[in-house]
């Protein structure tokens, strides 16, 4: 038997890693971006108030920023996170993921979900909001978090106080009406950078 013959026993060498996290596969799904529905041929729904946010990513230019991944995170109804810290939590609604991700081709995006709820014993001082990480080209990644502008609990949210005054409506996800099955919708755009620029923060865990 020549050389050329024999087989190797080694493994071909994977591709060098990209920076992380990392997902699991459901969070890849072409749905994903529905949270109201947990798999396809589920007809379990989560608790709560079925919501419809349409929004945009815009440039420095105030151009839709195509090609960014977008992530959102949120409580369910009852203010509870699905983390491993919440899992034998009673109020967690085991038909509700709150993890959404999705890569936008031309900057606009919906999402379809559960209004978030808070928990008062966890949250007592927030109002419900969505957390929302960008990845982009050119920047490792931004985070922000999104308010409803029909929330009186904004008044004493602490993230919200810490943002000046007069940028706090950036953050606002405003009413925009109900759709033909009469669910209630938003809407909300995000400026990366320039003079409307969207407040982002560091990275927090809620």
């Amino acid at each position: 038997m020549t050389h050329s013959n024999i087989k190797s026993n080694l493994l071909t060498p994977t591709n060098e890693d990209t920076l992380g996290p990392y997902y699991p596969i459901s969070l890849c799904d072409n749905d994903s971006m529905d949270l109201t529905k947990i798999r396809s041929g589920i007809i379990n729904e989560p608790k709560g108030e079925k919501i419809i946010i349409n929004g945009c990513v815009k440039d420095i230019n105030g151009e839709l920023a195509n090609g960014c991944l977008l992530e959102f995170w949120q409580t369910n109804s009852d203010g509870i996170y699905r983390t491993p810290d919440n899992e034998t939590h009673p109020d967690l609604d085991p038909w509700f993921i709150g993890y959404a991700r999705n890569r936008t081709p031309d900057g606009n995006f919906t999402l379809t979900t559960i209004k978030p709820g808070i928990n008062e014993e966890l949250n007592a001082k927030r109002a419900p909001n969505i957390t929302l990480t960008i990845f982009s080209d050119g920047i490792m990644r931004v985070v922000t978090q999104l308010f409803f502008e029909d929330e009186s609990s904004n008044e004493n949210d602490p993230l919200l106080r810490s943002v000046p005054e007069e940028l706090r409506s950036r953050l606002m996800i405003k009413n925009d009406g109900q759709n033909e099955e009469g669910i209630k919708t938003y809407k909300i755009e995000i400026i990366m950078a320039g003079e409307k620029e969207t407040p982002f923060f560091d990275d927090f865990a809620s």
